[in-house]
């Protein structure tokens, strides 16, 4: 009797090649799980609802201090009653009468918040701690605070404030403009950044800038470009790890990391096994969706959350543990906005708000002395987990399948599939509800070449899938 054990499921999806090919122990989905340090399977926590916002007052979300912020241009008496550890922040956008469209982007400055609003006659503008800053003195779309500074992206130029005082962009010493089209080949219009190991990385569609940036302008200075690649949403790069950059291109997810201790960037192809999954969802990107899509890094796992719609792309990596696993969380509505709050990330979707996680009754979820997995961690998802078809190492000869064991927490129904012509065809063959290797495996009676496994998770709770075994007996030469 021959068997195949899948130990561990370390290398996550891996779509780089076909269903037929892929090898052992790689997977063809994780939806609705990641995986841990020790490569097992764990069910994702439930998103928990904290509060519905006030009908059509408020704009926005953000962190500040234990708890989220939202924004509008009424009065704070005219919004409404605004859940628990939810403050407002009025723009005052100085009498012109317009209402805001979307909040563009939002950076912490000092104790300060600085805001960038979309409003309905298409402008934008600028506010710290809710005052308008002079639409003469500032332009662009996205903001960052660097080095006792404000930078903001506006089209070829990235401008930047006097030193500590984000509001003051014409005046005090330390402010400025760079020209990035002066400073190499190519058009560029200025798409997002993100800190890279002290320096900052500007994105353009088309290219990658990197500048060392300094309180006096003068000595500002580009340390390379890296062409050909470049960031398809402001939103979508977000630090990672040690200082290394992931972010969103038209090739897929890429990895800005240092080529040795001077600390030049080096593009890597971190997210190629996820590559035909990004490039499904590209292909029916708009503009307007690629302003939504959010790169952000979960605070309670370490994991890398890339939010595009519904869906979230998710890294697991373990760098001891030798464990650079991908995954996906499906959500019932895709949210507007994604921050990280204290220790948890919280999402707006419509008027209502949501975290990460369980939440106790009575506690205040973003406080980061109340422990995470309180209240109800885990809801009523289903985690599926597909393997690419397995042949014992023998595709060429027909085998008779005649079990399954499998090391699990929760129920889980058992699907198989024993053609590779019909990859989309699953025969429902258990229902289990604990593991199986101490007890009588999973019978099956078939014969194949191949065989594919499909594991449903189901009920609420916790839910976790440590290893998978098949047994067959050999056959004849095929």
């Amino acid at each position: 009797m021959a068997y195949l054990v899948l130990e561990d499921f370390a290398a996550g999806i891996d779509l780089r090649r076909d269903m037929l090919t892929a090898p052992p122990g790689t997977l063809r989905t994780l939806t609705n799980a990641f995986v841990n340090a020790g490569g097992e399977i764990e069910k994702r926590k439930t998103l928990t609802g904290i509060g519905t916002l006030p009908t059509g007052t408020t704009h926005g979300l953000a962190a500040s201090g234990a708890g989220l912020v939202v924004f509008g241009t009424v009065s704070p008496g005219a919004v409404g009653t605004l859940p628990d550890e939810v403050t407002y922040q009025e723009l005052d956008e100085a009498g012109d009468g317009e209402t805001i469209d979307k909040i563009i982007d939002v950076e912490s400055f000092g104790t300060s918040l600085y805001v960038v609003a979309l409003f309905t006659d298409g402008e934008y503008r600028h506010f710290l701690d809710g005052t308008r800053i002079d639409p003469l003195d500032v332009a662009g779309t996205n903001v960052r605070a660097h080095k006792s500074k404000m930078y903001s992206c506006d089209e070829r130029n990235l401008r930047f404030s006097a030193v500590l005082d984000a509001a003051d962009w014409t005046t005090a010493a330390g402010n400025g403009i760079i020209d990035l089209n002066s400073q190499d080949t190519g058009d560029v219009n200025l798409v997002g950044m993100e800190e890279y190991y002290g320096s900052l990385a500007l994105f353009a569609r088309n290219q990658v800038q990197i500048w060392i940036m300094d309180a006096d302008p003068v000595q500002n200075n580009k340390q390379q470009t890296l062409g050909n690649i470049g960031l398809i949403g402001p939103h979508a790069a977000a630090r990672y790890g040690n200082g290394d950059v992931l972010f969103l291109s038209d090739t897929g997810i890429r990895s800005l990391r240092a080529r040795n201790s001077s600390n030049a960037a080096v593009l890597s192809d971190l997210g190629s096994p996820v590559d035909a999954l990004v490039k499904t969802l590209r292909d029916t990107l708009t503009p307007e969706a690629a302003q939504e899509i959010r790169a952000i890094v979960d605070p309670l796992s370490g994991h890398f959350w890339l939010v595009w719609g519904t869906q979230i792309i998710v890294l697991a990596q373990y760098m001891n543990s030798k464990i650079t696993a991908w995954s996906t969380f499906q959500l019932a509505t895709a949210p507007e906005y994604v921050v990280v709050a204290g220790s948890r990330i919280a999402m707006r979707q419509g008027e209502e708000l949501v975290v990460y996680g369980g939440v106790a009754s009575g506690t205040n979820p973003f406080d980061f002395n109340v422990p995470v997995n309180q209240g109800t961690p885990h809801g009523s998802e289903v985690v599926e987990v597909v393997t690419p078809f397995l042949d014992l190492d023998k595709p060429a000869t027909t085998k008779k399948w005649d079990g399954i064991d499998i090391a699990a927490i929760g129920t889980w129904e058992v699907q198989v599939n024993p053609d590779p012509n019909r990859e989309d065809e699953w025969l429902t063959v258990a229902r289990i509800t604990r593991s199986t290797f101490y007890e009588e495996r999973i019978p099956l009676d078939m014969e194949s070449t191949h065989i594919a496994l499909r594991l449903l998770s189901s009920g609420s709770g916790e839910a976790k899938l440590m290893s998978l075994a098949v047994h067959a007996e050999g056959g004849d030469e095929g």
